[in-house]
């Protein structure tokens, strides 16, 4: 791949000083999107499994709060100390998300569809239900979960991961529906993105050893796989003011693969 220019993201996204929690903040597109908010004075907390926090520490002045997002009482609890520390919120992002492997729905165990249904569905659900109270204490409050052009056009061999990140987009709209106008919420449907994710995820267990991506790039369109870079400006959209007239929506950038 050719190299790409630098973005300028002043342009997008909350105002400094507004403060914006990141679920999944220590993975590869969590780690751009923290530089960015960062770099324009938005104050950021990052949430994350206690092994991508060790793998990836946030800079300094980030605050930081292990979390497992499938897991009630760590997500109340992370929530629980960030509402003492800061006691809102002006926006917040979900990216925290999983694959597990190949499966024919024939050859699916129900412990690995259960595994990504928590670490997708449920995990989106519970951080959105904690951070909906700060966010209404917010100014502006937006709201951004994160699903996958998988949840829109599925694939064979992927319905377990399909079917959490589907269900995402109708949380999504549920969760748009319920507060506004007083919070925003949107959803990002990336396509394929070379981060830790293809193998995992950061914090998780390698899943896959034959991933190519130059391959899956071929038939994209824009004639390339997509970099975290590529999906913090979308981001940053939706949490801005600049969308301020957009919820229950569900923004897909896959580089024109997915049309619907």
């Amino acid at each position: 791949m050719s190299e790409l220019p630098a973005i300028d993201f002043s342009r997008l996204g909350p105002a400094a000083g507004a403060r914006v929690a990141v679920v999944g903040g220590c993975g590869g597109m969590g780690r751009a999107l923290v530089r960015a908010l960062l770099d324009t004075g938005v104050e950021v907390a990052v949430l994350d499994l206690p092994t991508s926090i060790e793998q990836h520490a946030p800079s300094a002045g980030v605050v930081v709060s292990a979390i497992d997002g499938s897991k009630e009482e760590s997500v109340i609890s992370a929530f629980a100390d960030l509402e003492r520390q800061w006691g809102h919120l002006d926006g917040f992002v979900n990216l925290a998300g999983f694959m597990k492997g190949f499966h024919p729905i024939a050859e699916l165990p129900v412990a690995i569809f259960d595994e990504v249904l928590a670490g997708n569905l449920r995990n989106q659900f519970l951080c959105a239900r904690a951070a909906l109270p700060l966010l209404r204490k917010g100014k502006q409050a937006a709201m951004v979960n994160v699903t996958s052009t998988l949840g829109l056009d599925v694939y064979g061999g992927y319905v377990h991961y399909s079917a959490a990140k589907a269900g995402i987009v109708a949380l999504t709209k549920g969760l748009a529906r319920e507060n506004a106008p007083r919070v925003r919420v949107n959803a990002l449907a990336p396509g394929l993105t070379d981060t830790a994710f293809l193998v995992g995820g950061t914090g998780r267990e390698k899943v896959f050893d034959d991933m190519d991506p130059s391959l899956y790039a071929k038939r994209v369109p824009l004639k390339r796989v997509a970099v975290a870079d590529d999906m913090v400006g979308p981001i940053l959209f939706m949490l801005g003011a600049a969308s301020r007239y957009m919820t229950g929506e569900t923004m897909i950038v896959d580089g024109g693969t997915y049309v619907q």
